[in-house]
């Protein structure tokens, strides 16, 4: 279980680790993308970074193109810092 797991208690978090226990390898690297995108809105960029990561690495093992250039198009976005 990655740093993200932990730090992370939302309803997204719980989906993640049921998708890796229960899921192809294809659906949790989509979850593991959509959960990055949500702990980038929290302003917690290591854990979406990680999460992210781990994505890519089935990705590429997959070679799924498609789901490499979605990984890739979502480190640009967590410099950016929640605004409330």
């Amino acid at each position: 279980m990655g740093v993200w797991a932990v730090r992370c208690d939302s309803g997204r978090g719980r989906t993640v680790l049921r998708a890796r226990q229960h899921s192809a390898p294809y659906h949790l690297a989509h979850g593991l993308l959509d959960h990055s995108q949500y702990l980038i809105c929290l302003g917690d960029t290591e854990a979406a970074e990680t999460a992210i990561g781990e994505a890519s690495g089935i990705a590429d093992r997959l070679r799924d193109q498609p789901l490499l250039n979605r990984a890739a198009d979502l480190p640009a976005h967590t410099r950016i810092r929640p605004r409330w």
